[in-house]
């Protein structure tokens, strides 16, 4: 089935997107069905719902700031000379050229909408387009917590009617749960080794919440919908969820930590952290 702009539209208003929200949104697109005019439909109608005092939002997540054996599994062995030299060769992040494909069609595509305003994290930042999108995205301290107080991520949560749409995707693709972790006294602890910018820009290395790899989140998310914080619908063929973005932060950080204690993950030190 084909599905036009004016479909989307209707749809996402049926599901409860209104005026003036903020919106941050993951999406698998090919879960819509045949969208006609692909990505740009979609961000159209979300921007035509929420209209010109409305927010949207999409993760900005890219890899070209990483050491690519890091992100290799299982990292290869390479000796420190020939590692030296591929780091030499590292780009480095470039907001107006590093892509972020890994998180879709759609956020690629919303990169660079005109108007959107990136934050400056090199690997973890965000996307904004509309009212109050250069004051949440401003600053991103890229040797702190990538996704925790003080970044667009936490400052989102002060916006008014900021919500969380999830379209054809589950709770593991929620970013705001690495937040919510974030923020929480027992989280799960790993480094990030990133160049800091481009060209002789120095290598940093920041602490953040270890990747979920589906073993919380998805459950934090099913809970959330058991204590009735999540409005479900369709847009298109997508089963959709859509939900307040500071209440499931607050909800799924308690949550995280109770499970995290209970699985014996330590209460965070910052003596933790190695120089």
């Amino acid at each position: 089935m084909f599905f036009g702009k004016d479909d989307l539209v209707r749809d996402l208003g049926t599901l409860g997107v209104r005026s003036g929200d903020g919106v941050f949104v993951h999406t698998s697109l090919g879960q819509i069905g045949r969208v006609i005019g692909g990505p740009r439909a979609l961000i159209e109608a979300l921007l035509d719902v929420v209209g010109p005092d409305g927010l949207i939002g999409m993760p900005g997540f890219s890899t070209d700031a990483y050491d690519p054996v890091d992100l290799m599994t299982p990292p290869p062995e390479i000796d420190e000379t020939r590692r030296a030299v591929i780091r030499a060769h590292v780009l480095g992040f470039d907001p107006q050229r590093s892509d972020v494909r890994d998180n879709g069609t759609v956020p690629e595509t919303f990169r660079s909408w005109p108007g959107v305003v990136r934050s400056p994290h090199p690997t973890s930042s965000v996307l904004l387009l509309g009212a109050g999108a250069a004051e949440i995205a401003g600053t991103h301290d890229a040797s702190g917590w990538a996704t925790g107080p003080g970044t667009p991520w936490d400052r989102l949560r002060a916006r008014p009617e900021m919500k969380i749409l999830l379209i054809g995707v589950g709770w593991n693709r929620c970013s705001a749960l690495h937040a919510a972790e974030s923020i929480a006294t027992h989280r799960r602890l790993k480094m990030r080794v990133f160049k800091s910018g481009a060209g002789d820009a120095p290598w940093v290395r920041a602490p953040d919440v270890a990747d979920d790899l589906d073993r919380l989140f998805p459950l934090v998310g099913e809970a959330w919908e058991k204590a009735k914080g999540v409005q479900f619908g369709h847009i298109g063929n997508a089963r959709c969820r859509l939900t307040d973005y500071a209440a499931l932060v607050d909800f799924a950080s308690a949550w995280i930590d109770r499970r995290n204690a209970a699985d014996g993950v330590p209460a965070f030190d910052p003596d933790m952290i190695e120089p």
